[in-house]
């Protein structure tokens, strides 16, 4: 039973015995772990009476057996713990456990006296990670042109759109259509009433929202955090954001408390996760994290970064195996003395996101691997640095954080989703790995590096090879760089187009000639400043993305 394979969630712990707990105590939250789900009215034959169609659907698309980790707790359990006196405040069926609030120690052996319970353990306070960081100005938009496409006015949003190959799968008609996203973020402040969700708002793509930590379906009063991070996914306001899944659907659900020091963000995010599997989420993207306790009894340590020893962890895993494309931030605690990932980004199975700058350099805030067992962390990197958000007064600027870079990495991923409906998350993860900038040497600072989601296409289609094939086959070159006055490059074709931005996404004259066969020569214009610019090539079997700099 898989059970059994996850008997180590739940700890056994000292500080949970009657000498530890005065009759006077303040309530204190317990995991309780239940013995087994016998008696339940839920079969696994009968999923559909706990699962909706589009979370079956998704599970029989890849080929997922529905099991008993499916199946809710045993509501005479439940029962038989608020009988006690104590209250169960959440449940969760993937740990066969509940959270229960203890007033005091009679209640406590009360519940440790049940047949129907296997242990209990308190619930630990986790310190989160250290807060993105934002502009104090807004961008001045006046000095970012914007870029026009066929798809969408990026504006200063292009960078982190270009960069993954967003724009690419918008242009080919991929924008995350009937792709459900969940979102487990701190609060949606204002997300109701901001123009840059008027789409999201007026098409009807706000699914549903869930607040874990008020126990209600009220978000946009709360935290501003997921606001942000939600702009990065459906913001749509041309000529300033566009995010990179912009038709894509979306439940909104609340798991962090962040004006609270309650030791319950944790046990939240496993019951929002739970919840987003049932209603049929495809991805499921947090920017939120954990690494120490607060008791130093308690406190994660580097050696329990190993995937299964956090229930967190072990529960994103568990959204992954059933099917979920989960993705996590890996933490923005790079340059200090906790350099590592923290939870669940240890989880396996799951895509942990770095960040890098819009010239695809590591940002020194963004945490590093390895986990605890040696597995490389990130999984993948994305614009994270300088990413364009919107706040919730409708304001847009630039910000720092893995916070960032993971939505933007979701909404792109909405759209590969979108355009191979039957591929599994582990197929589409290992796309996204084998054609991303570092796929031959991954490492521990960039993960497998920068994916490119319309390479990731053409792999699965049976087009693409890897991330260098395409440049291989057309023998593609490009020197001098750095350049001065101009660079060129060689192609076995002629282009279709040839195109030249910066990393704010403006668009920059150039000269474009044909020197010889097989030679082309880009001709900067005299007014172009140093920096570095990114260069497309669109060819008849792809297109081609590399950068240079300009001295």
């Amino acid at each position: 039973m898989e059970l059994n394979k996850i008997k180590t969630i739940i700890l056994v712990c000292v500080l949970c015995s009657i000498a530890g707990i005065s009759k006077a105590q303040t309530p204190t939250k317990y995991w309780v772990k239940f013995i087994d789900k016998n008696g339940s009215p839920y079969t696994i034959s009968s999923p559909e009476a706990y699962l909706s169609s589009k979370s079956i659907a998704r599970r029989v698309n890849q080929g997922i057996a529905i099991n008993e980790t499916d199946i809710p707790v045993n509501q005479t359990y439940i029962n038989q713990v608020n009988a006690t006196g104590a209250v169960v405040f959440q449940r969760s069926k993937w740990m066969n456990a509940a959270i229960v609030i203890v007033t005091n120690s009679t209640q406590l052996t009360a519940i440790n006296s049940l047949t129907c319970v296997l242990n209990t353990t308190p619930v630990a306070k986790m310190n989160k990670f250290n807060e993105d960081q934002l502009s104090d100005a807004p961008v001045n938009s006046k000095q970012l042109k914007t870029t026009q496409t066929s798809a969408y006015n990026y504006g200063p949003s292009f960078t982190q759109n270009h960069q993954i190959g967003a724009d690419c799968m918008h242009e080919n008609g991929y924008r995350g259509d009937n792709i459900l996203i969940g979102v487990l973020d701190s609060g949606f402040d204002n997300v109701n009433n901001n123009a840059v969700f008027d789409s999201l708002r007026n098409e009807s793509r706000i699914i549903d929202t869930r607040d874990i930590v008020a126990g209600n379906t009220s978000v946009y009063e709360d935290h501003n955090h997921g606001a942000m991070v939600l702009s990065c996914i459906s913001g749509n306001t041309p000529g300033q954001l566009i995010g990179t899944g912009p038709k894509a659907k979306v439940y909104l659900i609340r798991t962090e408390d962040v004006a609270s020091e309650k030791p319950i963000e944790e046990s939240n995010w496993i019951v929002g996760a739970e919840y987003a599997d049932s209603v049929g989420v495809d991805i499921m993207t947090t920017s939120l994290g954990y690494t120490t306790f607060d008791s130093p009894f308690t406190s994660h340590v580097y050696g329990d970064l190993n995937g299964k020893t956090s229930p967190m962890s072990i529960a994103a895993t568990m959204a992954a195996r059933k099917g979920i494309f989960v993705l996590n931030a890996n933490g923005n605690d790079g340059n200090n003395s906790w350099r590592y990932i923290g939870v669940p980004a240890d989880a396996d199975s799951i895509c942990s996101v770095g960040s890098v700058n819009g010239g695809g350099l590591h940002s020194g805030f963004s945490s590093v691997g390895p986990t605890a067992d040696g597995r490389i962390k990130p999984d993948l990197s994305s614009m994270g640095e300088g990413t364009y958000v919107c706040g919730t007064a409708g304001n847009f600027f630039s910000g720092n954080g893995t916070s960032f870079a993971t939505p933007i990495l979701a909404g792109a991923v909405a759209c590969l989703i979108q355009a191979n409906p039957t591929k599994t998350n582990m197929e589409i993860l290992q796309a996204l790995k084998a054609t991303a900038s570092k796929s031959s040497n991954p490492d521990n600072d960039y993960g497998w590096g920068i994916p490119n989601v319309c390479r990731a296409h053409d792999l699965m289609n049976g087009t693409a090879i890897g991330v260098n094939e395409l440049e291989k086959s057309l023998g593609f070159k490009l020197f001098p760089n750095p350049a001065h006055y101009y660079t060129s490059f060689t192609l076995n074709q002629k282009p279709k187009k040839v195109q030249l931005t910066d990393v704010l996404g403006k668009t920059t004259d150039l000269i474009f000639t044909e020197s010889q066969s097989g030679k082309f020569m880009i001709e900067f214009n005299s007014s172009m400043p140093a920096g570095v610019y990114f260069i497309s090539i669109y060819t008849s079997e792809g297109f081609i993305n590399s950068k240079f700099i300009k001295e």
